[in-house]
């Protein structure tokens, strides 16, 4: 783990993971959520900041540095989540999806977070206006996690 990243996994995360569990966090920024989740092993709570982008009843997260670090790995099989949209809480099932060896799903929801988030589109190596066949390219390289909604929104109870 880099100096910059254990700074804001131990400065920055704290503040930002309660403000965007509160009603305020429907301000900082559209595509910033909490993601809770439970390791397997432990059992216990974990939260991870994320950007993320929804499609009807389901949420794409598209993990950043999946060979760096392993909170998604909690993730392999489907387990039930709460996730903080806009200071909303809802309750998910999410699963990680891996490119390697879910290559279509894959490609399905980086094509999917990518039309809502074109800037990402240089993080995962797709050039601008590339076809489907860079798409696929680079969703084999990908982790995702897919949280298909199963409660409504309950506000933005902690």
């Amino acid at each position: 783990m880099s100096t910059g990243s254990a700074l804001t996994n131990r400065l920055a995360d704290p503040v930002l993971r309660r403000l965007l569990r509160s009603r305020l966090g429907r301000r900082p920024g559209g595509r910033l959520g909490v993601v809770r989740y439970h390791g397997r092993r432990t059992g216990r709570p974990h939260e991870v900041v994320t950007q993320y982008v929804r499609d009807g009843a389901t949420v794409w997260v598209l993990v950043g540095a999946a060979d760096r670090t392993t909170w998604w790995w909690n993730l392999r099989t489907p387990a039930e989540v709460d996730l903080w949209l806009a200071g909303e809480r809802v309750r998910a099932r999410a699963v990680a999806i891996e490119g390697a060896q879910q290559a279509a799903a894959a490609a399905a929801g980086l094509g999917v977070y990518l039309a809502a988030v074109p800037r990402a589109a240089s993080a995962v190596g797709v050039p601008p206006g590339a076809g489907p066949a860079a798409l696929a390219q680079a969703a084999r390289r990908a982790v995702l996690v897919r949280a298909d909604v199963v409660d409504p929104p309950r506000g933005p109870a902690a």
